[in-house]
């Protein structure tokens, strides 16, 4: 079965976008910061060397440009791990149950950045 968080993955959710965004993760396993470096809605990929098991639960501290801290929980839904031939080892975390609010803020960021990304330089 085909893994929703996945890239690549013809089952997405939601419209991602490719841009940096500071992340922080806590579980059971430890609390590491690192790059958030692809953004939905419904989820994250942060580069990590060390990820949590899949199936774990954390809380993520996403800092959106413009914005305040952004507080999710979330799970571990997928792990890339480091090695030969692996260009950006982490994690897909993929958040749990957001409020309406949140929802709206990281759909509305979303688009805003995919728009000025693809927008021509003047």
């Amino acid at each position: 079965m085909s893994d929703p968080f996945k890239p690549g993955s013809p089952t997405r959710r939601s419209a991602r976008v490719h841009h940096e965004v500071m992340v922080g993760v806590t579980s059971e396993h430890g609390t590491f910061s690192g790059w958030g470096t692809n953004l939905s809605a419904g989820g994250v990929f942060v580069n990590s060397h060390h990820s949590p098991p899949i199936g774990t639960h954390v809380s993520v501290l996403l800092q959106l440009p413009g914005h305040s801290e952004c507080k999710l929980n979330g799970r571990v839904a997928w792990v890339q791990p480091s090695g030969p031939g692996v260009d950006e080892p982490g994690m897909g975390v993929e958040f749990l149950q957001p409020d309406e609010a949140t929802s709206r803020l990281l759909g509305e960021m979303v688009e805003k950045l995919s728009h000025d990304l693809t927008r021509a330089p003047a």
